[in-house]
């Protein structure tokens, strides 16, 4: 009994492992484990750097490749069978820049330059190094109809053809050598050169290369084929290849140098190109705010003089002052020590003379009592405005006499 029991609690227990077994087997034969590959898209530097991959091809094919920035006081100097590759627009390449490149290029540099396509009647933005060449890249339609392919190039080396994918609606549009172009809009070169190879598809101009002295100027309608969302299709490696290595002829090929960063303008000159007036005016007003902060020999002049007061009106407005302030005795005390400094200049033996004397001889001058002159010159009480007004008046008297 005690055995059964026993075994009887163990069941459930066993009932679970067994349980347990059949879900693992099951899951075992349901469900497999795979490691797969999650494209995340660029990574570092290759958000910012779009022909970073192209970069790196090269690389790996053994050619030196470095991106740069171009006029600036650190950028390297370009030297005779480098190859440059501007990607962008060129907006701030002014003439100066301008003509430096095309120096370069002369001397036996290779350039890859694109330009801003343009539709229509649309204004063209003025390129200093095409412009002066005639060359111009437009925008134009495609038929709906037409297949969209990628366009057969001749290999260099080779009996077959690259496959590269231009912009259909980018063309290149030449003008003649010795004629103008008026159906589009292209002034004759200023500058004559050979067209050394051109890249056309159905009356359309994708890609042209042209000699300038010693070195190269390829002009493609676009250069998006580079890029490192294009760079492994078709043959577009291949063709970067090939046009990193056209100064092999005359020499080894140099450094492959590319730069991102000259298509926007500096805050400067893009005033220049769009608010010259606006700049020419501010600094009109700054050399005028200048010219009246220079300090001026002498005060400036006053045409309209000041109104002043007389001498008698400040007196006045003194002796009112100190009336109102009740200081009787500080005038009267004023107007003794102006008499007392007068007879002391009249009669230098006036200070030897003593009260009485003083008084004797004022009065005899005076014709006025004793009395009064002795308040008048010593009595320093105020009773009323009629004392204050009557001792003045003798002193006054006094004054005149002396």
């Amino acid at each position: 009994m005690a055995m059964r029991k026993k075994y009887a609690d163990k069941i459930p227990l066993l009932l679970l492992i067994i349980l347990l077994v059949g879900v693992g087997w099951w899951g075992s034969t349901q469900f497999e484990y795979k490691i797969e590959e999650k494209d995340k898209g660029f990574q570092g530097e290759a958000l910012t750097n779009r022909f970073l991959a192209a970069e790196y091809f090269l690389k790996s094919m053994g050619q030196a490749a470095e991106k740069i920035r171009l006029f600036m006081p650190d950028s390297h100097q370009l030297q005779t069978n480098d190859t440059l590759l501007v990607p962008s627009n060129r907006i701030s390449f002014d003439r100066g820049r301008s003509r430096a490149l095309m120096d370069w290029v002369k001397e036996g540099g290779h350039l890859i330059i694109t330009a801003m396509p343009v539709q229509g009647d649309t204004p063209e933005p003025h390129d200093y190094i095409l412009n002066d060449l005639g060359i111009t890249i437009k925008w134009q339609a495609v038929e709906d109809d037409e297949e969209k392919l990628p366009l057969n190039l001749d290999s260099v080396d080779e009996d077959g053809f690259w496959q590269v994918d231009f912009i259909d609606y980018y063309t290149i549009s030449i003008a003649g050598d010795f004629t103008e172009d008026l159906t589009a809009k292209i002034a004759k070169p200023a500058t004559q050169y050979e067209v050394l190879w051109t890249i056309e598809n159905a009356n359309r101009t994708h890609g042209l290369q042209i000699k300038l002295g010693q070195g190269h100027l390829s002009v493609l309608s676009d250069l998006n084929m580079f890029q490192n969302y294009t760079i492994d299709k078709y043959d577009h490696a291949a063709f970067l290849y090939s046009l990193s290595n056209v100064q092999v002829t005359s020499g080894k090929p140099g450094t492959f140098y590319y730069s991102l960063y000259e298509e926007q303008a500096s805050l400067v000159q893009w005033l220049w190109r769009n608010a010259f007036p606006m700049i020419a005016s501010l600094f009109v007003v700054i050399v005028i705010s200048l010219w009246m902060l220079v300090p001026r020999f002498g005060p400036v002049i006053n045409v309209y003089q000041p109104v002043r007061r007389r001498f008698l009106d400040h007196l006045s407005a003194s002796g009112n002052y100190h009336w109102r302030q009740g200081n009787y005795t500080y005038l009267l005390n004023e107007v003794r020590k102006q008499l007392i400094g007068q007879a002391q200049l009249k009669y230098p033996q006036w200070t030897h003379l003593s009260k009485n004397d003083r008084l004797t001889h004022l009065s005899d001058l005076s014709q006025l009592q004793r009395v009064a002159i002795e308040s008048a010159l010593f009595d320093s009480n105020v009773e009323h405005a009629n004392d204050f007004v009557n001792k003045i008046k003798i002193l006054e008297k006094l004054r005149k006499c002396l």
